[in-house]
């Protein structure tokens, strides 16, 4: 029996590259979570008026880094402060100390979608999945 878009933890994706971003949100679908994606961080500002369970984001996107957006976000969603994932392709010690600095989980790109998941489930646990059978 599907499970209806009310029960599902609801993320929030904020990832300039649009490729990336729907190759993440499909993975989190079937995982079974409700995604919304945001391209950069105004768009991500303004749908902060709606609630959202937790956060994934790219430390690295034009018009606004990352932790700058992760910071406004917790103002807005104080819960957020500590269910946000990062993810970046930026391999550099200043992005570690970045990330560092937010308290937030880091994944680097690449990798697999079931790391994805896994890192975000402390975050936005899944309720468990009832399979009927005959």
């Amino acid at each position: 029996m599907p499970t209806s878009d009310a029960a599902r933890p609801r993320i929030l994706l904020l990832d300039d590259d649009a490729a990336v971003a729907k190759a993440l949100a499909a993975v989190l679908s079937r995982a079974g979570y409700a995604v919304t994606v945001a391209g950069h961080a105004r768009e991500a500002e303004e749908l902060l008026a709606e609630r959202f369970d937790a956060l994934i984001l790219d430390l690295r996107m034009p018009g606004m880094r990352g932790d700058a957006f992760y910071f406004l976000a917790s103002v807005r969603q104080p819960w957020l402060k500590h269910r946000s994932l990062f993810i970046t392709g930026d391999i550099t010690a200043q992005a570690e100390e970045i990330v560092a600095a937010t308290g937030c989980a880091l994944l680097h790109k690449p990798f697999k979608g079931e790391d994805l998941v896994l890192a975000l489930l402390p975050m936005a646990p899944l309720a468990p999945r009832i399979e009927r059978t005959g």
